[in-house]
């Protein structure tokens, strides 16, 4: 875990940190050998002007352009018991016939999923009895994570400015 100078905020602000902002857009993920997972994220900030989106030959919107700005916000989201993830494309999301989700726009904890599930079904995670495995989904721009793990994850708020060098994904939002 990174040192604690760089934090501003911890598990008591998750969802407010997270939900406050339109969207967050994957950054970077680590999987430490102590079984910690953590993921950067930085903050799509919405535009302030409509404008119309190009699809082929359809023009749609007039929608707000959503993009990483120099005052958008870093956060570092730890789980710092990962028993087990699983992170994919978000453009290849579908939904979960079995997916059961408490409170969080952004992060929320899982009572069950299709995740849960073939996980359990092939390692022995489920027979733990140290902690009860909890499940959280973790949604962004780029990637869905998620992960079953041995306690609550904290969210960071980082003490410094995205890279705007990056080229991320290009996203609207119509409200």
């Amino acid at each position: 875990m990174p040192p604690t100078g760089q934090f501003a905020s911890t598990l008591d602000l998750m969802n407010p940190i997270l939900d406050a902002a339109s969207t967050w857009f994957f950054e970077s993920a680590n999987h430490a050998l102590n079984g910690s997972l953590e993921v950067n994220l930085i903050e799509g900030i919405k535009g302030a002007e409509r404008q119309y989106v190009e699809v082929g030959e359809d023009l749609l919107g007039p929608y707000f352009p959503v993009t990483v700005e120099p005052n958008s916000r870093c956060v570092l989201v730890v789980f710092p018991a990962c028993r087990a993830f699983f992170m994919y494309d978000e453009a290849l999301d579908q939904q979960d016939q079995e997916l059961e989700k408490k409170d969080g726009r952004v992060l929320f904890e899982a009572v069950s999923s299709s995740f849960r599930a073939f996980a359990e079904s092939r390692t022995t995670i489920a027979e733990l009895d140290e902690s009860p495995t909890l499940e959280f989904v973790l949604c962004c721009e780029d990637r869905i994570v998620h992960v079953l793990s041995g306690s609550v994850p904290t969210v960071h708020l980082l003490n410094r400015e995205p890279d705007l060098q990056v080229e991320r994904t290009q996203t609207w939002s119509a409200s």
